[in-house]
This record gives C-alpha cells, sequence and structure tokens, in this order.
C-alpha cells in the first residue's frame, strides 16, 4: 500500500549543518525571542527551518501546485496563531497558504516532521523515549484498559502507546488541551483501535518505527470532517474537524 503522507527525520546537528548552509539562521529565528532558554530557542528555529526545507525539496517535484520553484527564503512557517497560541503547523508562500498538512515532533537530538499532502486528511507525529515510562506514569496517563494490556508486554509498549495517544491528538486537536486518558490506543494483533472521548475514530494509517534505541516514532493519519469538538471557539483560525467510524486500522509496522 502505497502511504498518503511521507515522514521526515533529522537529528539536530544535521540541521545544524544545513541550516548554517542556507545562512537563513536570522529568518527562522524569528519569534524565538518568546522564549528564555536557548535550547528552546534553538528548537524553535530548527523546526521551521525542518518544515520549510523539505517543503522547499517537495515543490521542485510537485507539479500540482502553482507555485512557481520559489527560493527558501521565500517559504513562511507559522506555527501560531495571532493569540500567540500553538496551532499546526502552515506553510505560506507570497502570503498564499500551501494545501498540505504538517505535524511536527522533537525529543532530544531528533526531529521528526509528518507531510500530507491531501488537505482532508491531518497527520499527526510524535516521538518519544521509551525508556522513561514509570509504573506512576501508568497510573496518570492510561486508562485501564491500556494498563491491562500493557501489563502483558514488555518495557518499550508504554512508550509507543504513549506516542500514538500524542500522534492522534495532534492529529484531530482543534485547540482543546491535552488530556491523555481521553484518548485510548488499544492493539487487536495487527489492527489498532483508537477512542476518543469514547468514540471510535478511523486511523487512515498509523505507522510505528525506532529511528533510535530508544527512540521511537509514531504517526497517524486522519480525515478532517466531522470530529465533535468540545472547545471549538479555543483558537479563532482552527475550525476544521475530524470525521469518525467503528473501524480500526490495519497497523503499519516499519
Amino acid at each position: 500500500m502505497t502511504s498518503q503522507f511521507e515522514i521526515h527525520t533529522a537529528t539536530r546537528a544535521q540541521l545544524r549543518t544545513e541550516l548554517h548552509s542556507s545562512s537563513l539562521g536570522e529568518k527562522f529565528a524569528i519569534g524565538a525571542e518568546m522564549f528564555l532558554d536557548p535550547a528552546r530557542k534553538e528548537s524553535w528555529e530548527l523546526s521551521r527551518f525542518l518544515i520549510a526545507s523539505r517543503v522547499f525539496t517537495l515543490l521542485k517535484t510537485d507539479r500540482s501546485q502553482d507555485f512557481l520553484s520559489p527560493e527558501l527564503s521565500e517559504i513562511e512557517v507559522w506555527t501560531r496563531n495571532d493569540q500567540g497560541r500553538g496551532i499546526p503547523p502552515a506553510v505560506f508562500i507570497d502570503n498564499q497558504p500551501i494545501p498540505w498538512t504538517f505535524s511536527l515532533s522533537h525529543a532530544g537530538d531528533n526531529y521528526a516532521l509528518a507531510i500530507c499532502r491531501q488537505p482532508q486528511l491531518r497527520p499527526g507525529v510524535d516521538l518519544v523515549n521509551t525508556s522513561t515510562f514509570t509504573q506512576a506514569a501508568l497510573q496518570m496517563w492510561f486508562t485501564p484498559e491500556e494498563r491491562t494490556y500493557l501489563a502483558t508486554q514488555d518495557e518499550r509498549a508504554a512508550g509507543t502507546i504513549w506516542a500514538l495517544k500524542e500522534a492522534v491528538y495532534k492529529a484531530t486537536n482543534c485547540g482543546e488541551p491535552f488530556r491523555p486518558r481521553q484518548i485510548e490506543i488499544l492493539p487487536e494483533g495487527k489492527k489498532l483501535i483508537c477512542r476518543v472521548r469514547g468514540i471510535h475514530v478511523h486511523l487512515d494509517e498509523a505507522i510505528i518505527r525506532f529511528i533510535e534505541k530508544d527512540c521511537l516514532l509514531a504517526a497517524v493519519l486522519i480525515k478532517q470532517n466531522s470530529f465533535p469538538n468540545t472547545d471549538k471557539n479555543h483558537f479563532d483560525n482552527k475550525t476544521n474537524s475530524h470525521s469518525i467510524n467503528d473501524t480500526s486500522h490495519d497497523l503499519i509496522m516499519h
């Protein structure tokens, strides 16, 4: 099966080298002044560069778009709205949005970007260190059914379920806070059963793979159409919703 979205990964060192070569450090650092921590400032800069640079590369070969070979310096990345609140990344050229959907994550020295060129689908991606989960975390963050499942699994399983929860949240939220126990992920054989606030959510795709020994990447793709959202006004400029059905998803292991 051909995937409907693309996953791009990079290390901090790789992005530093690429950004330095581009001579666009000042451009992608705009907005980083909101952070006091130097590491947060750099993460902001490298994340925005990762999005712009990968879009720049893809546009060189994507003839379905009306953008005529833009320069990297012409690509603008928005990850916050006018109120300063975080939103799924959006990309603009000459103030015109590229009709693709994006999701971004980083953990430690690793960064991941999911790109879908079909605007009716929304990706979510998360990176997690699978060695950091404790019994206390299981009690706080996982549902009773998830805890029952995890009791029979190895130590990496909790990190896998957690990363999938984060990915589903990114693919479905419209500004509401992340409440981990409202998202339930339960594998059934080679399928994933996903529920958000008790409602079955169909995952068009799910990808799970380790990019380092303890660094796991999870990514999902969900249609945005009619997903119920109790906090729809949390972001003034985010009103998309998401489709739901009772179908589980064939799990793709990479």
